[in-house]
């Protein structure tokens, strides 16, 4: 299997820490796509010039990040699952990860665009509606994380792979130390061995990326 990916790219890091998780083999390929010449090769993969895309060993070509990762899931089960045998719990990973892309990292998009432009211009009507959602889903998943130690319980899944490049990145733009559970639940995270692998991985081009930005941002730790 090929993924194209970009080191500092959420969606690819999600795909990455699945991949890392299941240990499954696969060639990684990095995309640049500020480079005319290769975008316009990788179109001929991925029409919409996204990224990640998976090819598989039948070359058959797959986008779209939770996508990749049920595709994973269904053709190496005898791995780690990612997404529970029990339809209940399924549903509900499912769910949260749908909450984490819809309302926690739309959010963070509209907070870090408004984040680019000028003082004048910033907290219209739009971001604040964004930000009021993104509030409301971290608050949800502060409770969730009550008494589990990750999304969906005791296990690891699909929805912390979306989970921990969001949270990581959100921090840029937002800071939700004054949600406990939360805040112990990113350092768990970013502890464990698949999500610091790939971090450390993506670091040095978001370091790349923000310092080319018209109003510079950091990486913040927790």
């Amino acid at each position: 299997m090929k993924l194209y990916y970009a080191p500092a790219s959420s969606y690819s890091q999600r795909v990455l820490i699945a991949m890392y998780e299941k240990g499954v083999n696969f060639t990684p390929i990095s995309v640049n796509l500020f480079d005319p010449d290769f975008r316009e090769k990788y179109m001929q993969i991925n029409l919409f010039s996204k990224i990640p895309t998976l090819m598989t060993e039948k070359n058959n070509v797959i986008f779209e990040a939770n996508i990749i990762i049920e595709y994973l899931e269904q053709n190496f089960p005898n791995t780690s699952r990612l997404i529970p045998l029990d339809s209940e719990r399924a549903i509900e990973v499912r769910m949260l990860e749908r909450i984490i892309d819809v309302y926690i990292n739309s959010g963070r998009e509209a907070l870090f665009a408004d984040t680019q432009r000028p003082l004048e211009e910033r907290g219209k009507k739009e971001v604040l509606k964004a930000k009021r959602l993104l509030e409301t889903a971290l608050e949800l998943l502060d409770e969730k994380l009550a008494e589990r130690t990750w999304l969906g319980g005791s296990e690891f899944t699909i929805a912390d792979c979306a989970a921990a490049p969001t949270l990581a990145y959100l921090r840029m733009v937002y800071n939700y130390k004054h949600l406990e559970n939360l805040t112990n639940y990113v350092r768990r995270l970013e502890k464990r061995p698949s999500v610091a692998v790939v971090f450390n991985a993506g670091r040095e081009q978001m370091t790349q990326m923000l310092s080319t930005l018209r109003y510079p941002l950091q990486l913040v730790s927790l």
